[in-house]
């Protein structure tokens, strides 16, 4: 049995990540150490790491004077982050096609068959199949060979996941998986072109549509 001994700050940073992202803490929320770390039942210096780690995330503000704030994303930003992430994972699905292992292929395409299965079994549980959807996009820029890649990603993943929990969250996601399928088995078979082709076209209408229209 493998254990593994999670430090207090990664259960914070956790904690905190996943109330941005579910949308209990809300977009341009004020974040207060002092009653963080009540709330937490932690030290204030461990708060303040977890908050130095999702400014990191692109989820988190400092500002000078007046403290921490979960990030706002206005119609501008909301364009940025879409024709960012639109040329990152474009060029990360070519990358995984071309160079990721064999063991990272068959992980990616056991991943996908659980999502698939998800969406199957579980059509209305909307918070976890819009989780295995992220997750499958981060899945293919981690096996993609570049952590350079991957730690600019993280900042564009996670400020539209919060986004879009906020925004979006009577979106149907029961055919989410099979939107994805063509994506998977490019990258699985090796056809850089194709998997960048379709990781560009598999940006969700939803989102699509919100991005341009602010052009």
């Amino acid at each position: 049995m493998k254990i593994t001994k999670e430090s207090v700050e990664s259960q914070a940073i956790r904690y905190l990540r996943s109330h941005i992202l579910e949308g209990h803490i809300k977009l341009g929320a004020k974040l207060v150490e002092s009653a963080l770390a009540k709330e937490l039942e932690l030290s204030r210096s461990t708060v303040r790491m977890a908050l130095n780690s999702l400014v990191n995330d692109g989820l988190v503000i400092q500002k000078p004077y007046s403290g921490w704030q979960v990030v706002e994303i206005n119609e501008q930003d909301l364009w940025e982050l879409y024709h960012m992430r639109l040329a990152l994972e474009g060029e990360a699905a070519a990358m995984a096609a071309k160079w990721a292992s064999s063991d990272d292929k068959r992980r990616l395409a056991d991943f996908f068959q659980e999502y698939q299965l998800l969406c199957l079994q579980h059509g209305d549980d909307t918070r976890r199949i819009s989780e295995m959807d992220w997750q499958l996009h981060l899945l293919i820029v981690e096996i993609c060979g570049s952590a350079r890649m991957l730690n600019q990603y993280k900042q564009i993943l996670y400020p539209l996941q919060a986004y879009i929990a906020l925004t979006h969250q009577d979106y149907d996601l029961s055919d989410s998986a099979s939107s994805h399928q063509a994506l998977v088995q490019a990258i699985c078979s090796g056809n850089a072109v194709m998997a960048a082709e379709q990781a560009r076209d598999n940006i969700t209408p939803m989102f699509r549509s919100a991005a341009v229209q602010t052009n």
